[in-house]
Formats: structure tokens, sequence, C-alpha cells
């Protein structure tokens, strides 16, 4: 059979557009067909024609319970969970209003094997200016960050194993540890795991952020101390790894207000001059 040979859709019977081909393990299937699969399935080239039948009969299934599917909580950034508490099943879409339409795959508590999230970070050097007016690093390197909340979520499903998502938009990243917008992610995360998987979220960069409640952090110095911008460990005056200079009182370290964000440094604030939040 030649290339521009004419085909035929082996799960609808229509024929194959121009470049609307989409190869099976025993045979080919339309555009249209494959836009119905669930958007978790990645195995279409090793999938016989049956089989995917099979899965097109099941998102028809799915598609009549999504229209009795109401979540009582709705959590989530640029990619969200709908959570129907009592009968214990949710749905992960990133459309705000025309999810049903999207046919997402319910899935019950009961079939979550395991969650976890990756914060990744994403590092750039910030340069200067010499006296030739040349970019050259700073004495010593300094940097700004970007962190993405990458979700993994393991499940029993006859169709696909994982679901991957970023749960933070592209163009909506946070870029401190401390700051409101990672502190949001971190809520985000902390409740979904709390309703689904019955336990707590650990975010491994809390050691040198500010606690939820939002009270200033006090501790003795041990010559050591937690950059307040990167968090990086220190012992000298100045971060190891962005410049940031040691916080001025060893019996104090500067923290992030956990309703706006905002930097405290002094350990007399008792409310975020930002938003007034109190802090101890």
């Amino acid at each position: 059979m030649g290339l521009f040979d004419k085909k035929i859709c082996d799960i609808c019977g229509k024929e194959i557009k121009f470049l609307g081909n989409r190869k099976l393990d025993d045979g080919n299937m339309c555009k249209d067909c494959a836009a119905k699969l669930s958007p978790w399935f990645t195995g279409r080239k090793r999938t016989g024609v049956e089989a995917i039948k099979q899965q097109l009969a099941y998102r028809e299934e799915n598609q009549k319970k999504l229209a009795a599917f109401n979540p009582t909580k709705i959590i989530g950034d640029h990619y969200k969970f709908y959570i129907d508490e009592p009968n214990k099943c949710f749905i992960v879409s990133y459309l705000n209003t025309k999810w049903r339409e999207a046919n997402p795959d319910i899935i019950r508590f009961a079939d979550v094997r395991n969650m976890s999230v990756a914060i990744e970070e994403d590092e750039d050097e910030l340069y200067t200016k010499d006296a030739e007016g040349k970019s050259v690093s700073y004495d010593p390197p300094r940097y700004e960050y970007e962190y993405d909340f990458k979700f993994h979520i393991d499940v029993n499903h006859p169709y696909f194993d994982d679901m991957d998502f970023t749960l933070n938009a592209m163009s909506n990243k946070p870029e401190n540890p401390g700051d409101a917008r990672y502190m949001e992610l971190v809520d985000i995360c902390k409740e979904v795991f709390r309703i689904i998987m019955n336990r707590e979220f650990y975010d491994d960069r809390s050691q040198f952020n500010n606690p939820v409640c939002g009270n200033a952090q006090s501790a003795v110095s041990t010559g050591e101390w937690f950059c307040p911008k990167c968090g990086t460990k220190n012992s000298d005056a100045f971060c190891v790894k962005c410049g940031t200079a040691r916080p001025a009182s060893a019996l104090f370290e500067p923290y992030y207000c956990s309703k706006c964000g905002h930097k405290i440094e002094s350990p007399d604030d008792l409310f975020c001059p930002k938003c007034g939040n109190k802090l101890k």
C-alpha cells in the first residue's frame, strides 16, 4: 500500500483524510476517533483495533456518568481537581467551564495507588555590567528562580497507569519557596492529599519555609543559616549560591507572611506591614 493510497478507519469505517491517520498495532484509526480516547492513554501504537474499540465503549460510559457527576470541591490552579467527596471519586481537568465536554476520566479514591509532587527548580544566573559595559557574573554569583509543581498519580485503571501534569500554569510560576504563590500551590497539594489519600503532603523545602500558621521563626544561632531567597544552607556572611547577605540578627531569620508572601525582616513586627496579617 502506497503512502497516498486511501485508508479506512478500522474503528468507525470512515475514510481517513490526508495526514489524519493514527496508526494502531494492527490497523488504522482516524483522528476523530483518536480524540475520543482518554487523555492519559499513551500506548496507541502498541494497541490493537479491538482493544481501542473496548476503550471507546468505556469512554462512552464515562461520558454518561459525567452527566451525574457533581463535585463538592474544586481544588487547583491551572489543572483542577473536581472532587465528589460523598462518592469518593474525582476528575482532573484544565478546562474551567467545559470540562464535561472534554470527558475527563472519573477516578475512584480506591484506585489511586500513590500520589507524588516533584517541585522542580529552574535556576537562571543574574549578571551585572563591568567598567567596559560587558555582562559579568556577580561575585559570588547570584541567581533567580522559578518553580514548577509536577503532579504524578499512580492509578489502577485498565487503560492507563499514570496521570502526569504540571499543577501551575507556565505563565504563573512561584519565584521563591516562601512567597505567597509558592505557598498557595503547597496548600493545594495538602488539601488534595488529605482528601484523596488521607495523608499529609510534605514539602521537602519546608525546612526554610515560613510555617503555615505564619508565626515568626526564632532560633539560637549555630553559625549556620538558610538563605531567605533561595534556601541554601550557609555558614558565611553571604549566601554561596545567590549572594544574599546573612540576616542582621543571628537570633532571627527573615521569613515570609503566610497570607501575602511579604518578607518580614524585623523580629519586632507583630503584623505584616503589607497586608496586616497577624504574625505572632
